[in-house]
């Protein structure tokens, strides 16, 4: 289930990104994380998902790509981390509302997003423990972003 889901995930953000930011996919790559943990910099967002099925959407935004939303929305060039924060965590409950809508239209799963935990630093160590994940990483002209799918163990 996490491969379908991450599909959807996938066109769901190339949509939101390209439609209402003019930001189209270079490159991508997909992978299953080898070990629970890995680094990032940049702008971090965990969505629990309750329902059907138990786990989590991980969705990260390097500085640039950030920066790049911000001032398409606010129309100015300085970002600041409040507002790389809003704007994330808006464009976040967007990807993750509309693939959860669309799960449930595609496959009649039930799963309910709780509400998003953001982080923004350098040299962040996220862990996804006991969590069978899946991520696909974006490529863009301004950077780069994934997102992360992951259920519990044995789902």
């Amino acid at each position: 289930m996490i491969d379908e889901i991450l599909k959807i995930a996938d066109s769901v953000a190339r949509s939101i990104l390209c439609e209402n930011f003019g930001l189209e996919v270079k490159s991508t790559q997909e992978s299953v994380p080898e070990m629970d943990e890995f680094w990032y910099s940049g702008i971090v967002g965990v969505l629990g998902t309750i329902g059907d099925l138990k786990g989590r959407v991980i969705i990260g935004v390097d500085f640039d790509v950030c920066g790049h939303l911000v001032k398409a929305i606010y129309d100015q060039d300085l970002a600041t981390n409040n507002d790389m924060l809003d704007v994330s965590y808006e464009i976040f409950n967007m990807i993750v509302g509309n693939t959860l809508v669309e799960c449930k239209n595609v496959y009649s799963i039930v799963l309910r997003p709780t509400p998003p935990s953001i982080f923004l630093g350098e040299n962040m160590l996220i862990v996804s423990p006991k969590i069978q994940r899946k991520k696909i990483e974006y490529v863009f002209d301004c950077g780069k972003m994934f997102i992360e799918v992951g259920f519990e163990r044995g789902m």
